[in-house]
């Protein structure tokens, strides 16, 4: 090191020592760096050289960290199978390595010797008899207090009045079953009992238990109820009014249909204190996307899934939480006397119903019933059910009908008094909620805003095909108008909704993606599109969590944001008469932010659901809690997945191919810590713990969904896509679109559809489920690709056909 110069400065100035001495000559110290700097260059090039090696070497014949990826069997070109060779999370590899769709466990048949004709006579008096008892019980119960967030709650279900006589036939077998348990030597039931003797007719059977008293007829618009979609089994997959698909065995308290209980027979813990435990609210935001992805989910959800609810006399809604007489249907949720919110109110019960049972053809364990057809065809726009579609037709123009308001349209108003929704006060105003092709409409205001957006954009297309085909007549404009329609929306789902939530790679391994051009062969009539149990009752609910407790309302004139409750917005669609309601309903959806996906979920769903606002109460008592306080939508989706004998989270993972826990240790890496050491709380054992909580509380590890929500989710929709004879990229010559068509209904993106109908927004980002960003800014509605109606026009035969232009065209 150098000596310290003379100075006159108190600190002594030391040169640095990377200083080179004065007596060094320059041209050396030239020659020096020059050397220096070539060494340098060939380090940079043998590096980058090695990078370029390694990143080859992954993506041709994967790494040991990422492995390579081979997608399904399921071709997606016509030109044959892709292979696609992703880098995937090590998290994800046993899933995608299993044969997708993925297979589940076949329900076993009864081991036992052939019943006796006699044995099967006796039982089914004997659910006959029971079904009698039933009915006597229904007459005599306490009504369910219209007024009371447990009324919405049951109402919300839209349980349909032909679910009735179903669930009720369903219940007889039920109870013929146990009396042929008792009877006969059938070894005791482990979940589930099985698949006994067919009912050959000894009850009212649905359609689906015989055999199609005439063929289908090759159309190609789909029928409403979603029959004939698979012309192998025409009355069942996929059709609404049958049962929900089982994936694995239930796992059954009884073996037949008592809700699940612990490994061991014990209790499990209540509902409730698994939300109050594990499910607390938390506010931390998932700044990458908006509301509008959990809105879009929900609106594809009610499109192909409605689980049907059992009703009492005249299908009216049961109360469980009384001391009078109990009906056999109630599975109320029990409430610790010290439950940290509703102590303050003095209950000790949440009102829940069981859902209704589906016939099977078959002695055996329950079944669900799944009212909504299971594609992805628009029925919550128009209803599964023909005679709820013609009321809302208009009859002319293939147009649905409107409520006009001044210049603008609103949905019909439902005058019904008794739907959970309508109030005397609003009534008194003129306003009234509304009717849509899905009775769930009015759940919540985003949720009425979305189907008004759909039933705008279904008559702004059959006035522009009207104008384009005059001599089109009203049945023509508006089933080609609602096969646009459907079209349009699987599109939205599987180019914005599922790669968010799923991610690009998951959706390029198994040829989730859409094509870019041309068309798609990828129906396969062996797959069954049926929507699986537990993805209604436990997989598809992760939505849940991405709520937020407050909404988001910004006034852009003014750059001021004010917020909203969220349970304010629930069965209050009544914003939607002024004049600006649905352009700011809009706004908050793609302005505000969603919550992650795990097991946090804000307070305003664990204790406020379906509570009315103070504003509306007429209580007089000074200091009293003026209104029933609301219901725990946590504890209800736990409840709903014993109640449906939803095996415990362990299955599902190892059904997916992962790791299967066996103790609460082997959760260590694939839960986060926070989730666990609560779990370990109320869980006495790994194998008690339920899907919608265990799946939740895994890591997604920088993803949305975890791997067991990953796995159970894209298997649904992959379903959707390959069982759907209908799928809008078929080349199937009596359903398909023309190229042309094909190619306009590519440029549909739900952006595009809002800004399209009514003018509802000037501006908005190109991906509404998507935050704004440097790569997803706002820009002019008018700068948004159109699809151009022009191919529907019926051709000239003096006219040569015109091939698509490779620009964005904004007619329509």
């Amino acid at each position: 090191m150098q000596r310290p110069q003379g100075s006159s400065e108190r600190t002594p100035l030391v040169p640095p020592t990377y200083m080179f001495e004065s007596s060094i000559s320059r041209s050396y110290q030239k020659r020096l760096r020059n050397f220096q700097c070539a060494v340098c260059v060939v380090l940079i090039l043998l590096l980058s050289v090695t990078l370029l090696v390694t990143i080859s070497y992954n993506l041709t014949l994967g790494g040991p960290e990422f492995p390579e990826v081979v997608s399904p069997t399921t071709p997606s070109s016509p030109e044959g199978n892709l292979t696609r060779r992703l880098m995937l999370s090590p998290d994800l590899m046993p899933i995608m390595n299993r044969t997708w769709p993925l297979n589940g466990r076949p329900i076993p048949k009864w081991k036992a010797e052939t019943v006796s004709p006699e044995a099967i006579d006796a039982a089914v008096q004997k659910g006959k008899a029971m079904l009698v008892k039933r009915r006597i019980i229904e007459r005599s119960l306490t009504p369910l207090d219209s007024e009371s967030p447990a009324f919405r709650g049951q109402r919300a279900a839209a349980t349909s009045a032909l679910v009735k006589p179903i669930a009720e036939t369903a219940y007889a077998v039920e109870e013929a079953t146990r009396e042929l348990l008792n009877s006969t030597e059938i070894p005791d039931a482990v979940g589930a009992v099985g698949v006994g003797p067919a009912t050959n007719g000894s009850f009212p059977e649905p359609a689906y238990c015989r055999p199609p008293t005439a063929p289908c007829v090759i159309s190609k618009y789909r029928t409403q109820d979603g029959s004939c979609n698979n012309l192998d089994h025409p009355l069942l997959w996929g059709v609404s009014n049958t049962p929900f698909r089982r994936v694995l065995p239930p796992d059954y308290g009884d073996g037949v249909s008592s809700p699940r209980t612990g490994w061991n027979g014990a209790p499990l813990p209540s509902a409730r204190d698994v939300s109050v435990t594990v499910h607390r609210p938390s506010y931390a935001h998932d700044t990458q996307f908006t509301v509008m992805l959990a809105v879009w989910g929900q609106f594809i959800d009610h499109d192909i899934t409605a689980t049907a609810l059992n009703k009492g006399a005249n299908s009216t809604p049961i109360s469980c939480c009384t001391d009078m007489t109990i009906h056999p249907e109630c599975f109320p949720v029990k409430l610790d006397p010290e439950d940290p919110f509703y102590q303050d109110y003095n209950l000790t019960c949440m009102e829940f119903v069981r859902s209704a049972p589906a016939p099977t053809c078959h002695f055996g364990h329950r079944e669900q019933l799944n009212q909504a057809t299971a594609f992805l065809d628009a029925s919550t726009v128009y209803s599964f059910m023909e005679n709820k579609t013609n009321q809302l037709r208009a009859g002319a123009n293939g147009q649905l009908r409107m409520l006009k308001l001044g210049p603008w349209e609103l949905l019909p108003p439902s005058t019904d008094p008794n739907d959970g929704c309508n109030t005397v006060e609003m009534n008194a105003k003129g306003r009234y909620c509304f009717e849509s092709g899905d009775d769930r409409a009015n759940e919540n205001l985003h949720l009425t805003t979305m189907h008004l957006l759909w039933a705008r954009q279904h008559n702004r297309v059959a006035a522009r095909l009207q104008q384009l085909n005059p001599a089109w007549d009203d049945q023509q404009l508006f089933q080609e108008t609602r096969r646009i329609v459907g079209a349009q929306m699987q599109h939205i789902t599987y180019a914005e909704f599922l790669p968010s939530i799923l991610g690009e790679d998951v959706m390029w391994s198994l040829n989730l993606t859409l094509q870019e051009s041309g068309y798609a062969t990828v129906y396969d009539s062996a797959v069954d599109p049926s929507i699986a149990n537990h993805f209604s009752a436990a997989a598809f609910r992760f939505a849940h969590t991405l709520l937020p407790g407050l909404i988001h309302n910004v006034d852009l004139s003014t750059g001021t944001v004010s917020y909203t409750h969220l349970h304010e917005m629930l069965f209050n669609p009544y914003a939607l008469y002024n004049e600006q309601g649905s352009k700011r309903s809009v706004r908050s959806a793609i302005y505000t932010p969603v919550h992650a996906v795990d097991p946090h979920i804000t307070s305003e769903l664990s204790n406020h659901l379906f509570e009315r606002s103070v504003a509306n109460s007429s209580s007089s008592v000074k200091g009293a809690n003026p209104l029933p306080c609301g219901l725990d939508l946590v504890s209800l989706n736990i409840q709903r997945g014993r109640d449906h004998g939803l095996p415990a989270y362990p299955a599902w993972r190892e059904h997916c191919g992962l790791s299967r826990p066996h103790t609460f240790e082997d959760l260590e890496p694939i839960f986060d810590e926070l989730s666990l050491s609560r779990i370990c709380k109320i869980y006495k054992s790994v194998d008690d713990i339920d899907l919608y909580t265990g799946a939740l509380a895994e890591d997604p590890k920088g993803r949305l969904l975890g791997p067991t929500l990953t796995c159970l989710v894209a298997d649904q929709f992959l379903r959707i896509k390959v069982g759907d004879r209908y799928w809008y990229e078929t080349s199937d010559p009596d359903i398909k679109f023309t190229p042309e068509q094909l190619y306009e209904i590519r440029k549909t993106t739900l952006a595009g559809v809002i800004c399209a109908n009514e003018g509802l927004l000037d501006q908005a980002q190109p991906r509404v489920m998507e935050a704004l960003s440097a790569t997803n800014p706002l820009v002019d509605c008018k700068e948004l690709p159109q699809p151009d109606f022009k191919p529907w026009k019926d051709p000239d035969p003096n006219q040569p056909t015109k091939k698509p232009s490779s620009k964005n065209n904004n007619k329509g």
